[in-house]
């Protein structure tokens, strides 16, 4: 018999048992399928395989690879709990090993630590905390799943990557160096998007996510993007001209902050000229001697400036063209062909 001691905290008219224990002991009393006696089958109906391999070899990865959110029971019936009068108590289960507690939440967390995923050591001490309902109705236990997974609201994404780059948790070194440039257009002085890009939630007069720029920034600079080899001051220099010949070659479109009748600065039109870049700066190696300014930059996209299928950004000539990823896909091919070097014959 397996027995904890849990702290008793009320919620309305629920009762919740808290109480920690160690991971590879918990796993072998819960259960994801309250028909399901094969616990295995059970399992594999319910989990995910290479979750729980990507959980157990995380924890394996450092010191500071941890769990601490907590683990959602509700004990069966035949789990004895017996509390002591001073705000605990006793939680025994029939036995060390057993279908005992129905896993609300939390199940790639508990199962990472079964034998055919867990990484770490059998000596390592791995506790993860427990909040459990005891024998609680398929209606409550239902409502809570859906509390849990369903209306919760998920971090934003844009915060997170703020967050990860605070911590300096971002996962290589290229996503650290997307971030710091794209702070950097956000706030240097010469910056065409100076104060646009929406850095944390609900900054006013800011609309372009980190999000929406960090894939096409994180293109440019992985091997064999254009910027790879510069420095991080030569990326921003470079990038900081780009955007200004941009501003400058559609003028009108650039000044147009609240959207309303041109497209450049939604985010489809932001990445869209920023994925032109490589293009724009092959033009410049040929017919520039590798020289990239404000001057090179404009010169060199004239080729779309001009582009009756562009219409200088307007809505009324785009708007159906990026509304959706493929035509975005066809109208960036466009673009690219009619900035294709043409060497003389």
């Amino acid at each position: 018999m397996k027995t904890v001691t849990a702290k008793i905290f009320k919620q309305k008219q629920a009762t919740f048992y808290y109480f920690t224990m160690n991971a590879r002991e918990l796993e072998r009393l819960c259960f994801v399928e309250a028909a399901a006696r094969d616990r295995q089958k059970g399992l594999q109906r319910v989990t995910e395989a290479a979750r729980l391999k990507e959980i157990g070899e995380f924890l394996a990865r450092s010191a500071n690879s941890l769990l601490p959110n907590n683990i959602i029971l509700n004990l069966k019936a035949d789990v004895e709990v017996k509390e002591n009068g001073d705000g605990t108590a006793a939680i025994s289960f029939p036995s060390d090993d057993g279908d005992y507690a129905f896993v609300v939440d939390g199940q790639h967390r508990l199962f990472s630590f079964r034998d055919e995923y867990r990484r770490i050591s059998d000596n390592e001490v791995f506790e993860l905390a427990v909040v459990a309902l005891h024998n609680a109705t398929e209606e409550l236990v239902g409502e809570t799943f859906v509390q849990i997974n369903v209306n919760q609201k998920p971090v934003n994404r844009d915060l997170l990557i703020q967050m990860k780059a605070i911590l300096g948790l971002l996962d290589t070194d290229i996503e650290k160096a997307c971030v710091d440039l794209i702070h950097e257009l956000d706030e240097a002085p010469g910056s065409p998007l100076k104060d646009r890009i929406l850095r944390f939630p609900k900054e006013k007069n800011k609309w372009v996510k980190v999000g929406q720029l960090l894939p096409i920034i994180k293109g440019l600079l992985l091997p064999g993007g254009p910027l790879y080899e510069k420095t991080h001051a030569e990326r921003k220099q470079l990038l900081i001209a780009y955007l200004q010949a941009v501003s400058e070659t559609f003028p009108d479109a650039w000044a147009d902050d609240r959207r309303a009748n041109y497209s450049l600065l939604q985010p489809a039109g932001l990445q869209m000229m920023l994925a032109l870049l490589p293009d724009v700066m092959q033009r410049c190696d040929f017919h520039e001697s590798f020289t990239y300014n404000l001057e090179t930059f404009k010169r060199q996209l004239e080729p779309v400036a001009g582009l009756a299928l562009l219409g200088n950004w307007g809505k009324t000539s785009v708007a159906e063209a990026i509304s959706v990823k493929p035509k975005r896909e066809m109208l960036l091919g466009q673009l690219k062909e009619a900035l294709r070097v043409r060497p003389p014959v």
